[in-house]
């Protein structure tokens, strides 16, 4: 019986509720390559007053391990004043801060831009304050417009 209850919760969380606002991962495709991505992304982000913290090159980290990997970034970000009010929402948001999105290219060079739903952290985190999560709409908004924006 616990098999199917995790089973069931399990396919739920993982397949969303439908339609691209259910969804757990925000997926995107660019039309640029990886590193022209990077770049108008972090510009992007930059432009709805994130500050970019740092890039995480996974393909350089596999590299020096002998591991073959296709190339993938990992571009951290946040807004001091947001992060910190979520954190004071609930603590565990400190699990999502800094903000990150993946780019990361296919082994047939299709560039993907990927992020976890900021909708989903009301759940993941138990957040229930309005103003909380009025802060979360907003920042699901701004994610989204610099992605957009990026992939223009």
């Amino acid at each position: 019986m616990r098999g199917l209850v995790f089973a069931v919760l399990s396919i739920f969380l993982l397949a969303g509720c439908g339609g691209d606002k259910g969804k757990f991962i925000i997926q995107n495709t660019s039309t640029k390559g990886l590193e022209e991505t990077t770049v108008a992304l972090k510009k992007a982000l930059q432009n709805q007053d994130f500050e970019v913290l740092d890039t995480i090159e996974h393909k350089k980290i596999a590299d020096e391990n002998k591991i073959t990997i296709q190339p993938q970034k990992v571009i951290t970000f946040t807004e001091p004043k947001v992060a910190s009010t979520l954190i004071a929402c609930n603590p565990t948001m400190g699990m999502e801060v800094p903000f990150k999105i993946v780019v990361w290219q296919s082994y047939e060079g299709k560039v993907s831009v990927e992020y976890i739903n900021p909708e989903y952290w009301s759940l993941t985190h138990n957040i229930k304050d309005k103003n909380c999560l009025n802060l979360i709409d907003k920042t699901t908004i701004a994610i989204k417009k610099a992605v957009d924006n990026s992939l223009k």
